[in-house]
């Protein structure tokens, strides 16, 4: 039987690591996708270090606990998708289907998508700009709730 695969997004890792109101709820999301196989767009790397970076330039966090969350988020073992020409239009169609202003975070549906793959967040923002498409693939930690 082939392994099961998800999409995550650097939302849920993020605040699976910095104290926030979410963090149990994000934890118990990467604790019931620990037997699948997690997935993301290059860019989820990037997300992850700018926004840990953030924390410590904002003095949120310390330098150590800095990079202690950037190593942990990496030992998640998060494969990460280079994207494709095909991917870029089809994140640039649903930016526009979804009248945003950023493609970045459909990067990640494009990537569930194309990979029949579960999508998880914690992004509140783009849940809501997704609301009423019916996306059975898309998961948000509030359902864990």
């Amino acid at each position: 039987m082939a392994e099961a695969i998800a999409v995550v997004d650097a939302s849920l890792v993020i605040k699976s690591l910095l104290p926030n109101p979410e963090t149990a709820l994000c934890q118990a999301a990467l604790e019931r996708l620990q037997h699948y196989q997690l997935l993301a767009p290059a860019l989820w790397i990037y997300e992850i270090t700018s926004t840990l970076s953030k924390a410590v330039h904002f003095e949120q966090i310390t330098e150590s606990e800095g990079r202690e969350a950037l190593h942990q988020a990496l030992a998640l073992g998060v494969q990460v998708v280079l994207p494709d020409e095909t991917q870029s239009d089809l994140a640039f169609s649903w930016t526009l289907h979804l009248k945003r202003a950023s493609a970045y975070d459909n990067f990640y549906l494009v990537t569930a998508e194309a990979l029949n793959a579960e999508f998880w967040t914690a992004d509140r923002r783009l849940l809501r700009a997704l609301e009423g498409q019916k996306l059975t693939w898309v998961h948000s930690v509030g359902e864990l709730v």
